[in-house]
């Protein structure tokens, strides 16, 4: 590819974002303009890549390992990153996500007696995209933190350029005491291997969004709860029915969730509005496949009775993370009652840090231009 094509691909990025700017969709930002210049260098070595043909060895392929506070936009300057990437085969992918393949890939090779099904499933992925990027990386547990270890190792050797996204710098990823030099060896293979950028900007851009004209998160729990989601629900039933004609979906049917042989009964409003508690969903043995599942059916989640979590309901919390998570990922709205508000919900225990994300998160889901945004359109 020649020189000028390769700036013009790699300029894109900066194009993209002053558009974003000029039109006022996000604010122009200084640190994030850095990680834009970082995002461009690696765009034109890809295109290089391609250019050249260059085997993966002889290019000093370095991925980026992005990491600040919640609401900074590291999601957003990825994703600008991803759609001008000069790749054919990439991916973009939230982490609870890749995660639950990565287990259901593994236990399937194993099925097949393979030797060793780390190595093999690296081999694949290395094959089927030469660019991943990955949201909200994260590994608190010493066991995925070794897997993770082997299979960086296996895409980074095969000449995957990886970026991703985080909460934390790569030395605080994991919190915990036990065996942390197994979970050393995984931080140190980010730190070779991947440009390590902080993105410093001040305050949550999602609090700066305007708020939706109808409230859609209301608290605290009490008579006024249930008035609060009658009078949600009707205008979203009245918004999606023909004009003249009275909506069929006012009267609620029960519908089952099944995913790997557990069924989950819940209200379905019309064809795509789910009724659950936070019981429900949150404090039953469900996890990530559930919620994915639930985020391809639905189009809005009326949520129910979230309460004050304590520190000790720590597995509770961690559904619940998982779950806007992945809401958030698929652009489900969602309407609550809650007893507290976002902030107030799970402030003190193990993951507290954690559920600073999905406290912004949750704030940004009100919003009126909420998933518009992201997609970076």
């Amino acid at each position: 590819m020649p020189v000028k094509k390769q700036v013009a691909v790699a300029n894109s990025l900066s194009r993209h974002y002053e558009q974003l700017t000029a039109r006022g969709d996000i604010k122009d930002d200084p640190a994030q303009r850095e990680v834009i210049s970082a995002l461009e260098a690696l765009s034109a070595t890809l295109a290089d890549a391609k250019a050249t043909r260059k085997k993966p060895a002889a290019l000093p392929m370095r991925g980026i390992y992005l990491w600040g506070d919640v609401g900074r936009g590291k999601s957003m300057l990825m994703d600008l990153f991803f759609a001008h990437a000069p790749v054919e085969n990439k991916r973009r992918v939230h982490f609870h996500a890749f995660m639950q393949e990565v287990h259901a890939r593994i236990h399937k090779l194993r099925q097949e007696k393979m030797s060793d099904p780390v190595v093999v499933l690296a081999y694949q992925m290395a094959q089927e995209n030469s660019l991943i990027c990955f949201d909200e990386l994260q590994a608190a547990d010493v066991a995925d933190a070794t897997l993770l270890y082997r299979l960086f190792t296996g895409l980074f050797d095969a000449g995957v350029t990886v970026v991703s996204t985080s909460n934390r710098p790569p030395v605080e990823l994991y919190t915990g005491g036990v065996q942390r030099e197994r979970f050393n060896k995984f931080i140190t293979l980010i730190t070779d291997r991947m440009q390590v950028m902080s993105l410093t900007s001040t305050g949550d851009y999602r609090h700066r969004k305007t708020k939706n004209r109808q409230p859609v998160y209301h608290y605290p729990l009490g008579r006024e709860s249930e008035a609060f989601i009658a009078s949600r629900l009707k205008g979203l039933l009245d918004i999606s029915s023909p004009a003249g004609e009275k909506s069929g979906g006012g009267h609620p049917r029960r519908e089952i969730l099944a995913v790997h042989g557990r069924k989950t009964a819940f209200t379905l409003y019309g064809d795509a509005i789910g009724r659950f508690t936070f019981h429900e969903l949150c404090e039953s043995a469900l996890g990530a496949a559930d919620y994915l599942a639930l985020a391809k059916r639905i189009e809005t989640l009326i949520l129910t009775d979230i309460p004050k979590l304590p520190a000790e309901k720590r597995n509770e919390a961690k559904r619940f993370v998982t779950l806007i998570d992945t809401l958030y990922e698929h652009n489900v709205r969602i309407i609550c009652t809650a007893a507290v508000p976002p902030q107030e919900i799970y402030a003190v225990g193990d993951g507290a840090f954690e559920f600073q994300r999905t406290v912004s998160r949750l704030v940004e889901m009100q919003s009126e231009n909420y998933g518009g945004d992201r997609l970076l359109k």
